[in-house]
Protein backbone atom coordinates (compact mmCIF):
# COMPACT_ATOMS: atom_id res chain seq x y z
CA UNK A 1 0.00 0.00 0.00
CA UNK A 2 0.97 3.35 -1.11
CA UNK A 3 1.78 5.43 2.22
CA UNK A 4 3.30 9.08 0.24
CA UNK A 5 0.66 11.93 0.83
CA UNK A 6 -1.09 12.64 -2.57
CA UNK A 7 -0.24 16.46 -2.11
CA UNK A 8 3.80 14.76 -1.92
CA UNK A 9 3.09 12.24 -4.91
CA UNK A 10 2.46 15.19 -7.17
CA UNK A 11 5.02 17.48 -6.35
CA UNK A 12 7.77 14.67 -6.63
CA UNK A 13 5.74 14.20 -10.05
CA UNK A 14 6.47 17.77 -10.99
CA UNK A 15 9.89 17.63 -9.92
CA UNK A 16 10.80 14.53 -11.76
CA UNK A 17 9.02 15.47 -14.93
CA UNK A 18 11.63 19.12 -14.88
CA UNK A 19 14.78 16.59 -14.68
CA UNK A 20 13.27 14.06 -17.01
CA UNK A 21 15.54 12.37 -19.56
CA UNK A 22 15.69 9.33 -22.21
CA UNK A 23 17.64 7.04 -19.66
CA UNK A 24 15.86 4.13 -20.46
CA UNK A 25 14.33 4.19 -23.85
CA UNK A 26 16.21 2.13 -26.41
CA UNK A 27 16.76 4.54 -29.31
CA UNK A 28 18.73 4.50 -33.01
CA UNK A 29 22.36 6.18 -32.64
CA UNK A 30 23.70 6.04 -29.01
CA UNK A 31 26.39 8.64 -29.30
CA UNK A 32 24.42 11.75 -30.22
CA UNK A 33 24.72 15.86 -30.25
CA UNK A 34 21.85 17.16 -29.72
CA UNK A 35 20.57 20.27 -31.92
CA UNK A 36 19.80 23.57 -30.84
CA UNK A 37 16.55 24.62 -32.15
CA UNK A 38 16.35 28.20 -32.34
CA UNK A 39 14.18 29.00 -35.85
CA UNK A 40 10.77 27.23 -35.64
CA UNK A 41 8.20 26.47 -38.34
CA UNK A 42 4.89 26.01 -37.50
CA UNK A 43 2.50 24.50 -40.34
CA UNK A 44 -1.89 25.44 -39.66
CA UNK A 45 -2.96 28.56 -38.20
CA UNK A 46 -6.12 27.10 -36.15
CA UNK A 47 -6.21 27.05 -32.30
CA UNK A 48 -3.28 24.50 -31.67
CA UNK A 49 -1.09 26.32 -34.51
CA UNK A 50 -1.42 30.04 -33.11
CA UNK A 51 -0.79 28.40 -29.54
CA UNK A 52 1.90 26.78 -30.64
CA UNK A 53 3.54 29.57 -32.37
CA UNK A 54 2.62 32.35 -30.34
CA UNK A 55 4.62 30.64 -27.71
CA UNK A 56 7.53 29.92 -29.16
CA UNK A 57 7.78 33.40 -30.23
CA UNK A 58 7.48 34.10 -26.17
CA UNK A 59 10.30 31.84 -25.12
CA UNK A 60 12.72 33.67 -27.38
CA UNK A 61 12.42 31.64 -30.95
CA UNK A 62 12.36 32.63 -34.16
CA UNK A 63 8.70 31.67 -35.62
CA UNK A 64 7.39 31.39 -38.67
CA UNK A 65 3.76 30.61 -39.43
CA UNK A 66 1.62 29.43 -42.17
CA UNK A 67 -1.62 28.43 -43.59
CA UNK A 68 -2.63 28.16 -47.11
CA UNK A 69 -5.80 30.19 -45.90
CA UNK A 70 -5.11 34.12 -45.82
CA UNK A 71 -8.25 34.59 -43.61
CA UNK A 72 -7.23 31.47 -41.47
CA UNK A 73 -3.41 32.84 -41.44
CA UNK A 74 -4.77 36.60 -41.01
CA UNK A 75 -6.75 35.37 -37.87
CA UNK A 76 -4.27 33.28 -36.14
CA UNK A 77 -1.69 35.95 -36.34
CA UNK A 78 -4.27 38.56 -34.28
CA UNK A 79 -4.95 35.47 -31.71
CA UNK A 80 -1.76 35.27 -31.23
CA UNK A 81 -1.08 39.01 -30.93
CA UNK A 82 -3.97 38.39 -28.54
CA UNK A 83 -2.45 36.21 -26.13
CA UNK A 84 0.93 38.74 -26.25
CA UNK A 85 -1.43 41.41 -24.68
CA UNK A 86 -2.92 39.25 -22.40
CA UNK A 87 0.20 38.39 -20.77
CA UNK A 88 0.90 42.34 -20.34
CA UNK A 89 -2.85 42.59 -18.87
CA UNK A 90 -1.98 39.83 -16.72
CA UNK A 91 1.51 40.88 -15.59
CA UNK A 92 3.23 37.78 -17.02
CA UNK A 93 5.03 40.04 -19.64
CA UNK A 94 6.05 43.51 -20.20
CA UNK A 95 5.11 45.38 -22.80
CA UNK A 96 8.45 45.58 -23.98
CA UNK A 97 9.09 41.54 -23.86
CA UNK A 98 5.53 41.32 -25.33
CA UNK A 99 6.37 43.65 -28.66
CA UNK A 100 9.69 41.56 -28.79
CA UNK A 101 7.83 38.02 -29.01
CA UNK A 102 5.84 39.66 -31.86
CA UNK A 103 8.64 40.92 -33.90
CA UNK A 104 9.90 37.36 -33.56
CA UNK A 105 6.46 35.87 -34.92
CA UNK A 106 6.16 36.09 -38.90
CA UNK A 107 3.85 34.70 -41.15
CA UNK A 108 3.21 33.37 -44.47
CA UNK A 109 1.22 31.33 -47.50
CA UNK A 110 3.99 30.39 -48.82
CA UNK A 111 7.22 28.25 -47.47
CA UNK A 112 8.86 31.56 -47.22
CA UNK A 113 11.72 31.22 -44.02
CA UNK A 114 10.96 27.23 -43.49
CA UNK A 115 13.88 26.24 -44.96
CA UNK A 116 15.94 27.97 -43.00
CA UNK A 117 14.17 26.52 -39.55
CA UNK A 118 15.59 23.80 -37.16
CA UNK A 119 12.28 22.46 -36.76
CA UNK A 120 8.63 22.21 -38.15
CA UNK A 121 5.84 21.43 -36.76
CA UNK A 122 2.47 20.78 -38.30
CA UNK A 123 -0.77 21.21 -36.44
CA UNK A 124 -2.93 21.44 -39.20
CA UNK A 125 -5.84 18.76 -39.77
CA UNK A 126 -6.38 15.62 -38.01
CA UNK A 127 -6.32 13.58 -41.33
CA UNK A 128 -3.66 11.07 -41.70
CA UNK A 129 -3.53 11.58 -45.76
CA UNK A 130 -3.53 14.91 -45.13
CA UNK A 131 -0.62 14.72 -43.51
CA UNK A 132 1.02 12.43 -44.96
CA UNK A 133 1.21 14.73 -48.31
CA UNK A 134 2.47 17.37 -46.06
CA UNK A 135 5.08 15.60 -44.84
CA UNK A 136 6.08 13.95 -48.43
CA UNK A 137 6.04 17.51 -49.21
CA UNK A 138 8.64 19.19 -46.48
CA UNK A 139 11.25 16.72 -47.76
CA UNK A 140 11.31 20.01 -50.50
CA UNK A 141 10.75 22.14 -48.18
CA UNK A 142 13.04 21.77 -45.02
CA UNK A 143 16.69 21.35 -44.54
CA UNK A 144 17.83 17.88 -44.49
CA UNK A 145 18.85 18.03 -41.21
CA UNK A 146 15.58 19.75 -39.70
CA UNK A 147 13.51 17.48 -37.15
CA UNK A 148 10.06 17.17 -38.59
CA UNK A 149 6.97 17.17 -35.71
CA UNK A 150 3.60 16.41 -35.85
CA UNK A 151 1.25 17.62 -32.44
CA UNK A 152 -1.37 15.18 -33.83
CA UNK A 153 -3.11 14.09 -30.85
CA UNK A 154 -4.07 10.58 -31.67
CA UNK A 155 -2.87 9.23 -34.72
CA UNK A 156 0.55 7.42 -34.80
CA UNK A 157 3.81 8.68 -35.81
CA UNK A 158 4.47 5.65 -38.13
CA UNK A 159 1.16 5.96 -40.52
CA UNK A 160 1.75 10.12 -40.83
CA UNK A 161 5.58 9.39 -41.99
CA UNK A 162 4.73 6.65 -44.06
CA UNK A 163 5.87 8.16 -46.94
CA UNK A 164 9.14 9.38 -45.68
CA UNK A 165 12.36 7.42 -46.86
CA UNK A 166 13.80 8.25 -43.38
CA UNK A 167 11.92 9.04 -40.04
CA UNK A 168 14.79 9.23 -37.78
CA UNK A 169 14.08 12.89 -37.72
CA UNK A 170 10.27 12.51 -37.13
CA UNK A 171 8.62 13.14 -33.78
CA UNK A 172 5.14 13.78 -32.14
CA UNK A 173 5.09 16.55 -29.97
CA UNK A 174 1.84 16.63 -28.60
CA UNK A 175 0.86 20.37 -27.06
CA UNK A 176 -2.59 20.56 -25.05
CA UNK A 177 -4.60 23.89 -24.91
CA UNK A 178 -4.68 26.33 -24.24
CA UNK A 179 -0.73 26.24 -24.82
CA UNK A 180 0.24 29.22 -22.92
CA UNK A 181 -1.65 27.74 -19.85
CA UNK A 182 -1.01 24.04 -20.23
CA UNK A 183 2.15 22.78 -18.62
CA UNK A 184 2.46 19.10 -20.42
CA UNK A 185 3.86 18.23 -23.72
CA UNK A 186 3.81 14.63 -24.64
CA UNK A 187 6.67 13.29 -26.39
CA UNK A 188 6.22 10.88 -28.86
CA UNK A 189 8.89 8.79 -29.84
CA UNK A 190 8.01 6.46 -33.14
CA UNK A 191 9.88 3.21 -33.60
CA UNK A 192 12.37 5.03 -36.48
CA UNK A 193 12.78 7.98 -33.94
CA UNK A 194 16.78 8.52 -34.02
CA UNK A 195 18.03 9.18 -30.34
CA UNK A 196 19.43 12.64 -31.90
CA UNK A 197 16.03 13.96 -32.89
CA UNK A 198 14.36 12.46 -29.74
CA UNK A 199 17.66 14.15 -27.40
CA UNK A 200 16.64 17.51 -29.42
CA UNK A 201 13.16 17.55 -29.02
CA UNK A 202 13.59 16.84 -25.39
CA UNK A 203 15.73 19.90 -25.05
CA UNK A 204 13.34 22.35 -27.03
CA UNK A 205 10.43 20.97 -25.06
CA UNK A 206 12.30 22.17 -21.81
CA UNK A 207 13.40 25.80 -23.55
CA UNK A 208 9.69 26.35 -23.98
CA UNK A 209 9.36 25.88 -19.43
CA UNK A 210 6.89 22.76 -20.11
CA UNK A 211 7.27 19.38 -18.26
CA UNK A 212 7.10 16.72 -21.10
CA UNK A 213 6.47 13.21 -20.56
CA UNK A 214 7.58 10.81 -23.00
CA UNK A 215 5.30 8.00 -24.79
CA UNK A 216 6.07 5.36 -27.37
CA UNK A 217 4.12 6.15 -30.60
CA UNK A 218 0.30 4.59 -30.28
CA UNK A 219 -3.26 5.74 -31.06
CA UNK A 220 -4.06 8.26 -28.71
CA UNK A 221 -0.91 7.90 -27.22
CA UNK A 222 -1.08 8.13 -23.50
CA UNK A 223 -3.33 11.24 -22.36
CA UNK A 224 -5.89 11.32 -25.50
CA UNK A 225 -6.28 7.46 -25.30
CA UNK A 226 -7.35 7.15 -21.18
CA UNK A 227 -9.20 10.73 -21.74
CA UNK A 228 -11.37 9.59 -24.54
CA UNK A 229 -12.06 6.30 -23.09
CA UNK A 230 -13.23 8.20 -20.36
CA UNK A 231 -15.19 10.35 -22.39
CA UNK A 232 -16.94 7.88 -24.48
CA UNK A 233 -17.99 5.61 -21.09
CA UNK A 234 -19.95 8.71 -20.10
CA UNK A 235 -21.21 9.35 -23.07
CA UNK A 236 -22.82 5.65 -23.01
CA UNK A 237 -23.84 6.13 -19.33
CA UNK A 238 -25.84 9.07 -21.13
CA UNK A 239 -27.49 6.94 -23.53
CA UNK A 240 -28.27 4.93 -20.30
CA UNK A 241 -30.28 8.07 -19.27
CA UNK A 242 -28.15 9.54 -17.09
CA UNK A 243 -28.37 13.14 -17.20
CA UNK A 244 -25.88 15.24 -18.55
CA UNK A 245 -25.78 17.37 -15.22
CA UNK A 246 -25.81 14.11 -13.17
CA UNK A 247 -22.86 13.17 -14.79
CA UNK A 248 -21.09 16.47 -14.51
CA UNK A 249 -21.73 17.14 -10.87
CA UNK A 250 -20.61 13.95 -9.94
CA UNK A 251 -17.10 14.31 -11.26
CA UNK A 252 -16.75 17.78 -10.74
CA UNK A 253 -17.77 16.93 -6.63
CA UNK A 254 -15.20 14.36 -7.08
CA UNK A 255 -12.51 16.83 -7.57
CA UNK A 256 -12.43 18.05 -11.78
CA UNK A 257 -12.23 20.71 -12.77
CA UNK A 258 -15.25 19.87 -15.04
CA UNK A 259 -17.57 17.34 -15.83
CA UNK A 260 -17.25 15.06 -18.68
CA UNK A 261 -20.28 16.43 -20.97
CA UNK A 262 -18.87 20.27 -20.57
CA UNK A 263 -15.12 18.78 -21.11
CA UNK A 264 -16.85 17.55 -24.91
CA UNK A 265 -18.56 20.43 -25.64
CA UNK A 266 -15.07 22.68 -24.89
CA UNK A 267 -13.18 20.26 -26.99
CA UNK A 268 -15.71 20.33 -29.77
CA UNK A 269 -17.92 17.81 -30.41
CA UNK A 270 -16.10 17.12 -33.52
CA UNK A 271 -13.23 16.22 -32.56
CA UNK A 272 -14.42 14.10 -29.58
CA UNK A 273 -16.54 12.30 -32.22
CA UNK A 274 -13.37 11.79 -34.56
CA UNK A 275 -11.53 10.41 -32.01
CA UNK A 276 -14.39 8.55 -30.88
CA UNK A 277 -14.34 6.81 -34.40
CA UNK A 278 -10.04 6.28 -33.82
CA UNK A 279 -10.54 4.43 -30.39
CA UNK A 280 -13.08 2.48 -32.00
CA UNK A 281 -10.53 1.61 -35.39
CA UNK A 282 -7.98 1.19 -33.59
CA UNK A 283 -9.33 -0.96 -30.43
CA UNK A 284 -12.51 -2.39 -31.56
CA UNK A 285 -12.74 -5.20 -29.13
CA UNK A 286 -12.95 -3.17 -25.99
CA UNK A 287 -14.22 0.29 -27.31
CA UNK A 288 -17.96 0.19 -27.57
CA UNK A 289 -18.12 3.44 -29.48
CA UNK A 290 -20.92 5.61 -28.11
CA UNK A 291 -23.48 7.66 -31.25
CA UNK A 292 -24.43 10.87 -29.49
CA UNK A 293 -21.75 13.12 -30.53
CA UNK A 294 -22.41 12.06 -34.26
CA UNK A 295 -26.16 12.94 -33.30
CA UNK A 296 -25.22 16.36 -31.96
CA UNK A 297 -23.28 16.93 -35.31
CA UNK A 298 -26.31 15.84 -37.60
CA UNK A 299 -28.11 19.18 -35.26
CA UNK A 300 -25.08 21.30 -36.13
CA UNK A 301 -24.47 21.12 -32.29
CA UNK A 302 -20.64 21.41 -31.97
CA UNK A 303 -20.14 22.52 -28.89
CA UNK A 304 -18.04 25.74 -27.81
CA UNK A 305 -15.09 25.54 -29.99
CA UNK A 306 -14.49 27.88 -32.64
CA UNK A 307 -17.03 30.35 -31.97
CA UNK A 308 -19.75 27.50 -31.33
CA UNK A 309 -22.64 28.15 -28.82
CA UNK A 310 -24.26 24.97 -27.88
CA UNK A 311 -23.90 21.15 -27.23
CA UNK A 312 -24.51 19.39 -24.17
CA UNK A 313 -25.22 22.44 -22.69
CA UNK A 314 -25.85 26.10 -24.26
CA UNK A 315 -23.53 28.95 -23.49
CA UNK A 316 -24.58 32.67 -23.13
CA UNK A 317 -21.00 34.34 -22.63
CA UNK A 318 -19.82 32.40 -19.46
CA UNK A 319 -23.06 31.12 -18.39
CA UNK A 320 -23.88 27.33 -19.66
CA UNK A 321 -26.85 25.93 -19.13
CA UNK A 322 -28.13 21.98 -19.74
CA UNK A 323 -29.15 22.08 -23.81
CA UNK A 324 -33.10 21.06 -23.38
CA UNK A 325 -32.53 19.77 -26.90
CA UNK A 326 -30.44 17.39 -25.32
CA UNK A 327 -31.57 14.80 -23.30
CA UNK A 328 -31.55 10.93 -22.76
CA UNK A 329 -34.85 9.09 -24.23
CA UNK A 330 -35.74 8.02 -21.10
CA UNK A 331 -34.24 9.98 -18.04
CA UNK A 332 -32.98 7.10 -15.33
CA UNK A 333 -31.47 8.44 -11.78
CA UNK A 334 -27.77 7.18 -10.59
CA UNK A 335 -25.55 7.98 -7.87
CA UNK A 336 -22.77 9.73 -8.16
CA UNK A 337 -20.48 7.18 -6.30
CA UNK A 338 -21.85 4.77 -8.83
CA UNK A 339 -21.16 7.37 -11.44
CA UNK A 340 -17.67 7.75 -10.16
CA UNK A 341 -17.14 4.42 -9.80
CA UNK A 342 -18.01 3.57 -13.73
CA UNK A 343 -16.11 5.86 -15.08
CA UNK A 344 -12.87 6.26 -13.02
CA UNK A 345 -12.40 2.15 -13.70
CA UNK A 346 -12.66 2.67 -17.40
CA UNK A 347 -9.38 5.03 -16.60
CA UNK A 348 -7.31 2.99 -14.42
CA UNK A 349 -8.05 -0.31 -16.95
CA UNK A 350 -6.61 1.51 -19.62
CA UNK A 351 -3.89 3.77 -17.71
CA UNK A 352 -2.81 0.54 -16.79
CA UNK A 353 -2.96 -1.17 -20.02
CA UNK A 354 -0.87 2.15 -21.37
CA UNK A 355 1.64 0.99 -18.57
CA UNK A 356 1.86 -2.70 -19.30
CA UNK A 357 2.44 -1.79 -23.14
CA UNK A 358 5.03 0.46 -22.32
CA UNK A 359 3.62 3.59 -23.56
CA UNK A 360 5.29 4.99 -20.76
CA UNK A 361 7.98 3.67 -18.26
CA UNK A 362 5.93 3.36 -15.31
CA UNK A 363 2.89 4.32 -13.81
CA UNK A 364 4.18 7.61 -11.95
CA UNK A 365 4.85 8.52 -15.65
CA UNK A 366 1.09 8.00 -16.71
CA UNK A 367 -0.23 9.76 -13.37
CA UNK A 368 2.01 13.00 -13.96
CA UNK A 369 0.44 12.92 -17.91
CA UNK A 370 -2.93 12.50 -16.45
CA UNK A 371 -2.60 15.34 -13.96
CA UNK A 372 -0.94 17.72 -15.82
CA UNK A 373 -2.78 17.39 -19.53
CA UNK A 374 -6.30 15.58 -18.41
CA UNK A 375 -7.14 17.95 -15.50
CA UNK A 376 -7.32 14.49 -12.84
CA UNK A 377 -8.13 15.83 -9.37
CA UNK A 378 -4.14 16.96 -7.53
CA UNK A 379 -5.64 16.29 -4.10
CA UNK A 380 -6.23 12.69 -5.17
CA UNK A 381 -2.40 12.43 -6.42
CA UNK A 382 -2.40 10.81 -9.57
CA UNK A 383 -5.29 8.12 -11.08
CA UNK A 384 -3.07 5.18 -10.31
CA UNK A 385 -1.56 6.20 -7.37
CA UNK A 386 -5.54 6.91 -6.03
CA UNK A 387 -6.31 3.30 -8.08
CA UNK A 388 -3.65 1.29 -5.98
CA UNK A 389 -4.72 3.16 -2.82
CA UNK A 390 -8.49 2.50 -2.96
CA UNK A 391 -7.71 -1.33 -3.52
CA UNK A 392 -8.69 -3.56 -0.99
Amino acid sequence: MNVESPAAYAARLQTAARERTLAGWTLPEPTIVPREIRRVGVIGAGVMGSGIAQWCAACGHDVVLRDVNDEVLARGLQVAHDLFDGAVQRGKLTAEQAAAGKARLASTTAWTGFGDCDLIVEAIVENVAVKQRLFAELLTVARSDALLATNTSALPLEEIAALLPDASHVVGLHFFNPVSRMPLVELVLGRATGRAAAESALQFVKSLRKTPVICRSAPGFLVTRVLFFYLNEACRLWEEGVATEALDAAMQAWGWPMGPMRLIDEVGVDVTDFIFGEMAHYFPARFARSTICGRLLQQELRGRKNGASAGFYRYEGRVATPNPAVQPAAVRAESADEIVRRLLNVMVGEARRCVAEGLVQSAADADFALLSGAGFPAARGGLLYWAERESP
